[in-house]
């Protein structure tokens, strides 16, 4: 049985997460939680396998929820549920030590194959924001192909070639 626990604010989202981890085959809901706060009192003895995570939540934000959970348990996977798709969010949830990036438009179909998917080594993350990751690589390479090839020409002026 796997043990999964949600942190989600909004109160018709957390049922609706609930509901869809309870009914399905091998998992379980083990907490639910309105705040960051109330995550890192009740998730840890409840010892989840899988969290999901909003990222807009009151006071404390989702990202730094996720870094103060892995910090008191690393082997934790923990998949953010949101609706924000900008790079900025998803590379800080990432960097704090999320697992995965869903967008809260994902099917129930979707969510149960992305906590099958983590359990399995995956990185889950809606074909959305996977593009939107793919695309800031490609901008990074650009950008430092363009930063080598400047300093080429210019070491080689330089050098009178």
């Amino acid at each position: 049985m796997t043990r999964i626990a949600i942190v989600e604010d909004d109160r018709t989202t957390r049922e609706g997460l609930e509901t869809v981890i309870n009914l399905a085959a091998g998992f379980k809901c083990v907490c639910t939680c309105m705040t960051g706060e109330d995550a890192l009192r009740l998730v840890p003895p409840q010892a989840p396998q899988v969290v999901l995570m909003d990222i807009q939540l009151p006071k404390m934000s989702g990202v730094e929820c996720v870094s103060r959970l892995k910090e008191l348990q690393p082997s934790m996977q923990i998949i953010m549920v949101t609706v924000y798709e900008d790079p900025d969010r998803i590379f800080c949830a990432l960097r704090a030590g999320a697992c995965g990036y869903l967008l809260k438009r994902s099917t129930p179909e979707q969510i149960i194959a992305a906590i099958r998917d983590v359990q399995r080594g995956g990185v889950p993350m809606s074909s959305e924001i996977a593009r939107k990751v793919i695309a800031h690589f490609r901008e990074q390479k650009t950008a430092a192909t363009d930063l080598d090839r400047k300093s080429t020409r210019l070491n080689s002026s330089h050098l009178g070639i």
